[in-house]
């Protein structure tokens, strides 16, 4: 383990916090994220208590908008590329709970000029809680 959240649990090895600065991002934060050896962007998080709904799992809400993130995180990983959601499907598997580590697994389908198919799992340990695909649009940020 090497570094603590700010609710002193420990961040598994090789993860380090997302270098993100998009206000809605880090509202539901924090995010962690690494290069796995075979050089795939993970990307994680703890369920912690405000990301719960009313029975105490993890909000559908927040499955979608950390699904959706780590959608186009790989993404810009993989292409240099910024992009936007056109479209996103998901399907809800299993309950995230409390205190659960939330990683992602995701690849990029096929890239054109313009779009860039992505599909994806978030897993807690091995088992898949959420599956999402994704098409989003390539944007120019700049100036």
């Amino acid at each position: 383990m090497n570094k603590q959240d700010t609710r002193n649990r420990p961040i598994p090895e090789g993860f380090v916090p997302a270098d993100r600065k998009a206000p809605f991002t880090i509202a539901n934060g924090p995010f962690f994220e690494k290069i796995s050896d075979d050089n795939k962007l993970v990307r994680a998080f703890y369920v912690e208590p405000k990301h719960l709904n009313s029975i105490k799992f993890a909000h559908g809400g927040m499955l979608m908008t950390f699904a959706d993130s780590a959608l186009a995180a790989v993404v810009f990983h993989e292409t240099g590329r910024r992009c936007v959601t056109i479209k996103m499907n998901s399907e809800f598997l299993r309950p995230a709970r409390e205190g659960d580590w939330v990683e992602s697994d995701v690849e990029v389908i096929r890239s054109t000029r313009t779009v860039v198919f992505v599909r994806g799992s978030l897993k807690v340990g091995q088992k898949a809680i959420f599956k999402a695909d994704g098409i989003f649009h390539y944007v120019h940020v700049g100036s």
